[in-house]
């Protein structure tokens, strides 16, 4: 159960990470010195640490097993439902921050 709760934290905050500097980068902001000011912010995370390095192979198994897990206790997680399309749709395309976005 620990394991999928700390999956469930990663994968939201590694799409956080992309969204808040997809939106920086489009408006001309150097990534490395956001990601660097987001490190001693109220928004650091543990995916803005490894920025560029996971290779969320196992982002959407993850979340099926999440999901399950939920599904079993009858709770709905919404934002968890909702993690995993986005890192399916993100997996092939991470990191290329002028890519990212609909």
């Amino acid at each position: 159960m620990c394991k999928a709760a700390n999956n469930l934290v990663l994968w939201a905050c590694l799409i956080a990470d992309h969204e808040a500097f997809a939106l920086a980068d489009r408006y001309g902001i150097d990534i490395e010195v956001l990601r660097q000011a987001l490190l001693i912010s109220s928004a650091t995370n543990g995916a803005l640490t490894l920025w560029g390095k996971q290779t969320m192979a196992w982002a959407e198994d993850d979340m099926v097993i999440v999901g399950a897990m939920a599904d079993k206790k009858g709770i709905g997680l919404p934002q968890a439902g909702l993690n995993r399309e986005i890192c399916r749709s993100l997996l092939p395309r991470r990191y290329d921050l002028e890519k990212y976005g609909i």
